[in-house]
């Protein structure tokens, strides 16, 4: 092993222990070079609670293994004030394995072996180094059901190809990791508004309805709630038949009793009319979630936003409205060629104008090989193909202004200000790429690039602060 910094007789506090250092050993397995990643361990002091001490390193746990091709993590719980200190995070599976690029140098360092295992993990999915590896709390339910398969002893992560079993590994690939995280965190949400919805009926009923009847009317809900799982279970088949004669004629009700709900509990209306947005809005996330799963084609994403301008219209800072759809920011030719077909062309408001160009979720962004070093990619010719797309639409319009105020739409509008903005990818998933991307994008000062998944970002965090918290009512002023 390296030499260390620390002495095994050396003495922690309770706040030092969990930040472990890490030593790496090198090793040999039949003719194969590997490197063994350490991480430190410790063991309370004989008299002072609240001392440690560091274990011999012979006692240190084996975190990873660095082959050429592979790494090998057997992941473990660091926290050494609780009772699960250094016990397996999986249960029966106790090693995750990923792939590794061959021409890849082994590390020398504990230090580099940390700094690529952290950076090689895929995002938001698993805990770094120094919390012991392994799958993020979130996604638990992958390894405990795994578990139940009793030929299975191992993790395999994969970039590419299906998940599927190989002998004793589960190999599972990174994009039905993030969708599982995705699909998790929408479950989560779904059940947080079903309890949240319970309890108000439940308070309104059985405590406003009592003190204030005659502002808070007993009122029953049009149809019992059914258990989110049995929710999630059945969202894809056609409901039964009697079961929607039954929304349907409550919602006909309601339609019919509108002005004497109205009169006689405005607050309630004002409620459901509330509620009734946040629920479109969630359906609203949820199939623009599944869109992004799916490999769809442009007209298609064209379409969808042009029937959601509200989703399209986060991408602004400030209010716009639509002038054109598939506008010509330059005619064509006799012969038909050289026009200048942009996607979407709006007004800001005052005298600006906006041009959105909308590309694919699986638009690249940035290259699949690094440009000279490990750590910059340049940016994809898809990505840098947008950019001047919608630049050279920007200067098409100003060009041929002449022509294009004679539309009753831009009479109020000036090209002076063209705002350029593409809608092209998602985020990458590796770190090194993320990073390139964005001092890529941030460069760009006459363009703006949105991903995908940070318009969705956008709709969940609009759905949020629409959601009062358990402690709030639609009443509460939130400063």
């Amino acid at each position: 092993m390296e030499q260390g910094r620390l002495e095994v007789t050396a003495t922690f506090n309770n706040n030092e222990v969990l930040n472990p250092s890490f030593e790496l050993s090198h090793g040999v397995d039949q003719g194969v070079q590997y490197r063994d990643l350490y991480l430190q361990t410790y063991q309370r002091g004989a008299n002072d609670p609240n001392v440690w001490v560091a274990q011999p390193r012979e006692q240190w746990h084996c975190l990873a293994r660095v082959y050429p091709d592979r790494l090998l993590t057997y992941p473990v719980f660091t926290n050494p004030h609780a009772q699960r200190y250094l016990s397996p995070k999986h249960g029966p599976l106790t090693s995750v394995i990923f792939h590794r690029k061959v021409d890849e140098p082994l590390p020398e360092t504990a230090d580099a072996a940390v700094t690529e295992i952290d950076l090689s993990l895929p995002w938001k999915c698993f805990s770094e180094s120094t919390y012991g590896l392994g799958l993020v709390p979130e996604l638990d339910e992958v390894w405990r059901s795994l578990s139940g398969i009793p030929a299975i002893t191992a993790i395999g992560v994969t970039r590419s190809g299906t998940s599927t079993v190989t002998e004793s590994i589960a190999w599972i690939t990174v994009s039905d990791l993030h969708r599982f995280r995705r699909n998790f965190q929408r479950f989560k949400r779904l059940a947080r508004e079903h309890v949240h919805v319970a309890r108000r009926w439940d308070v309104r009923n059985n405590l406003l309805a009592t003190l204030d009847p005659d502002r808070f009317p007993h009122m029953a809900p049009a149809a019992a709630a059914a258990p989110l799982v049995e929710y999630v279970r059945t969202r894809g088949r056609r409901a039964d038949v009697s079961e929607r004669a039954q929304r349907q004629a409550a919602v006909r009700a309601v339609r019919q009793e509108l002005a004497t709900i109205a009169t006689e509990a405005p607050a309630e209306v004002l409620q459901l009319h509330a509620e009734i947005e946040r629920v479109t809005l969630a359906r609203m996330i949820d199939r623009y979630a599944t869109m992004l799963e799916q490999s769809l084609p442009e007209p298609r994403w064209q379409q969808f936003f042009e029937n959601n301008l509200f989703v399209l219209s986060l991408v602004f800072s400030r209010p716009v409205r639509l002038l054109h759809t598939q506008f010509h920011a330059q005619a064509s030719r006799l012969d038909g060629t050289g026009a200048q077909i942009g996607d979407f062309l709006f007004a800001e408001q005052g005298q600006a104008l906006a041009i959105v160009e909308i590309k694919k979720p699986s638009s690249s962004l940035v290259q699949a090989t690094p440009y000279r070093n490990r750590e910059v990619f340049g940016p994809h010719a898809e990505l840098s193909g947008a950019i001047t797309q919608v630049l050279y639409q920007r200067s098409a319009i100003q060009s041929n202004w002449l022509l294009h105020r004679a539309e009753a739409a831009l009479r109020d509008s000036q090209p002076d200000a063209i705002k350029c903005i593409v809608l092209a990818g998602t985020m990458p998933s590796d770190e090194t790429q993320r990073r390139s991307f964005e001092l890529f994008r941030n460069a760009c000062k006459d363009v703006e690039v949105v991903t995908f998944d940070e318009l969705l970002g956008k709709l969940r965090l609009l759905l949020q602060h629409l959601t009062p918290s358990s402690g709030t009512t639609e009443d509460t002023v939130p400063f």
